[in-house]
């Protein structure tokens, strides 16, 4: 049974039971048609509804897509693939490890340094200590700028042992 079908049976059921209450209380006629009435009107006014939301195609409100969950992205952060240039560059010339990947690994060690209350310009001897040798040897004050800016950079080996000396669990 469809929609309209049960519709016109819920009318035809509401003027029958409204025949019968007109025949059994005669007097209260005008407010049993006024009843009658009301439902007829609910039914034609529901199937109107339900058509007019058949035929119209739905599409999200800005309320609903404020809480729709947002899919995840396969996109890489932007800083990640800005670290992993000056790393590949790195590998390249001595100009890219100073000035490029030596400011990155630079700000890493000096805020790893800063937990444990040790600054890198104040107390080198102490920060040597605590960083190690491949890490010191990039990041120490006064590391001069190469004479030959196109001399190879450092080998991913060592870059590598940068990295796992600044990811020591001491560091924590």
């Amino acid at each position: 049974m469809t929609r309209v079908d049960r519709t016109i049976a819920v009318a035809v059921a509401a003027t029958f039971w409204a025949g019968v209450f007109l025949i059994a209380v005669p007097e209260r006629a005008a407010m049993i048609a006024h009843v009658w009435l009301v439902v007829v009107l609910a039914l034609v006014l529901g199937t109107a509804l339900e058509r007019l939301r058949r035929s119209v195609p739905r599409r999200a409100s800005a309320f609903d897509a404020a809480f729709a969950a947002v899919p995840p992205t396969r996109a890489r952060p932007a800083t990640l693939e800005r670290v992993e240039r000056e790393v590949t560059l790195a590998t390249g010339t001595a100009f890219d490890v100073h000035f490029r990947l030596r400011p990155i690994v630079r700000a890493i060690a000096a805020g790893k340094l800063l937990r444990r209350g040790v600054d890198l310009e104040r107390r080198p001897d102490r920060a040597r200590e605590l960083l190690g040798p491949s890490v010191w040897e990039l990041v120490r004050p006064g590391r001069p700028a190469p004479d030959d800016r196109a001399a190879p950079g450092l080998p991913l080996a060592e870059i590598e042992r940068v990295v796992d000396d600044l990811e020591r669990p001491e560091w924590s």
